[in-house]
């Protein structure tokens, strides 16, 4: 049982930094550069399925660790399942934008929130691992 559990803590901690690197990956894809819309469209469009899939990974390791630790809750699950859940309203608000931008054609308004929404969505994502060493 202490082995399975290190195990997913381990992929659940991978996962976690996986989805910040993708994160701030998609942050250089929606502030960078772009020769053309249909370029910085499907460079989007191709990318959300990979981050879509950590975020959601990220969600199933951490049900299986607090599965393993029969849902005994800890202010520190608290805080990740509040941020993951901030996080999930945050992504599916950016699509929504996206979709939005997409339809009018209007990628500056898009490019300003998608940055926005990003950075909280970096912080939301290390928040509960900086303040788990300080409570």
């Amino acid at each position: 049982m202490e082995q399975s559990y290190h195990f997913f803590l381990a992929l659940h901690l991978y996962s976690l930094y996986a989805s910040g690197f993708l994160m701030f990956f998609y942050l250089i894809l929606t502030q960078g550069s772009f020769k053309t819309e249909f370029i910085f469209i499907r460079r989007i469009r191709l990318f959300l399925p990979i981050y879509y899939t950590f975020l959601a990974f990220m969600l199933f390791t951490g049900l299986l660790l607090l599965a393993m630790k029969k849902f005994q809750m800890s202010l520190n699950f608290w805080l990740m399942i509040a941020a993951w859940i901030l996080i999930l309203f945050l992504a599916i608000f950016h699509f929504v934008q996206f979709k939005k931008a997409r339809k009018i054609r209007r990628y500056i308004a898009f490019r300003w929130i998608s940055l926005l929404i990003l950075m909280c969505e970096i912080l939301l994502l290390f928040l509960p691992s900086l303040l788990s060493n300080y409570l």
